[in-house]
């Protein structure tokens, strides 16, 4: 009896090394969980399957492959053998309750046992948002919204009032120069400007009129009756030409 025990436990144990897996995994009601089973390139050749139930004899075969992918008839669960490493990974999709339980990673051998290795899985709830936290995060939702807009409509008047700036400064130093330049009559004057440091300096130079001289040969030449004798205008001279003047405006930015 104990050498039968003896021999169940080393058979058990070598069938077991041939394919090995995690004992356990968890995973999440509508999530993806990922099954990680290796085994020993001596079966590269062989069937390699993920089945479930509690008994390994009992064991309902889900899905099998030789080595590419094979996915199951809802297509929830998918198997790929990689033969060269010696690697089974089992994927299954949209976990639901009905899938916690005992799996097998298992090799297919013609009139032989089978070697297994079992799997327990655990499938748990997602964790559910509150309806107080489904109107929170609402809330924040709708302010970050607010708060962007707002914010959008204050850089942009922001641009709009410096642009008035600007504008109303340049007007006004257009309507100083043209003042200046108004205010200095056209046909006799020069008016200069130059900037330095900030400062400019606006020089008026004004020149003086030339008069017009009446010339006195023309009485001369003309032989004047005795009413226009008495009648003839005093000869003045010509006023003498003032010096030229010079004006200077210093404007300060």
């Amino acid at each position: 009896m104990a050498l039968t025990l003896l021999l169940s436990v080393a058979f058990l144990s070598v069938t077991h090394a041939d394919i090995s897996g995690p004992n356990v995994k968890t995973g999440t009601v509508g999530r993806q969980v990922e099954i990680i089973c290796r085994f020993n390139t001596f079966f590269s050749n062989y069937q390699k399957y993920w089945c479930k139930g509690y008994y390994r004899r009992s064991c309902a075969i889900l899905v099998q492959t030789q080595g590419p992918e094979m996915k199951s008839g809802d297509g929830r669960i998918t198997i790929t053998a990689d033969n060269e490493k010696g690697q089974l990974t089992i994927r299954m999709d949209r976990l639901t309750k009905n899938d916690r339980g005992w799996y097998w990673c298992g090799i297919e051998r013609p009139h032989l046992l089978d070697p297994l290795s079992p799997v327990e899985l655990k499938v748990h709830e997602g964790q559910k948002l509150l309806p107080s936290d489904k109107e929170r995060l609402r809330f924040f939702i709708i302010l970050g919204l607010v708060f962007g807009i707002l914010t959008m409509m204050f850089l942009g008047l922001l641009v709009l009032v410096i642009k008035k700036i600007r504008k109303n400064k340049n007007d006004d130093k257009k309507e100083r120069e043209s003042t200046i330049e108004n205010s200095i009559p056209k046909s006799n004057s020069v008016l200069s400007k130059e900037k330095e440091a900030g400062v400019t300096y606006a020089t008026v130079m004004i020149q003086p009129t030339d008069h017009p001289q009446q010339d006195s040969t023309t009485y001369d030449n003309v032989n004047p009756s005795n009413s226009q004798e008495e009648n003839k205008p005093p000869v003045t001279e010509p006023p003498t030409s003032e010096p030229i003047e010079y004006s200077t405006i210093v404007f300060k930015k």
